[in-house]
């Protein structure tokens, strides 16, 4: 399924991931397989609203997370 990452503060969509996940799926769960996907690509997460994204286990190593919402 698609899934978009949104802008923390415009709302935009900043990237749209293909993931693995059906629509009854926890969206803490979509929103942290979107962040891998984007992190393994090495698309830039800057501003992106994360709040709630289940990042258990991700290598976030050199990702661009400056300004993002990561409560």
């Amino acid at each position: 399924m698609k899934f978009e990452i949104a802008g923390r503060w415009t709302r935009s969509v900043i990237f749209t991931a293909d993931i693995e996940a059906t629509e009854d799926t926890p969206f803490s769960i979509k929103l942290g397989l979107a962040v891998k996907a984007a992190v393994k690509v090495g698309a830039n997460l800057y501003g992106a609203n994360l709040d709630g994204a289940n990042l258990d286990g991700a290598n976030l190593y050199g990702a661009n997370l400056y300004g993002a919402n990561l409560d």
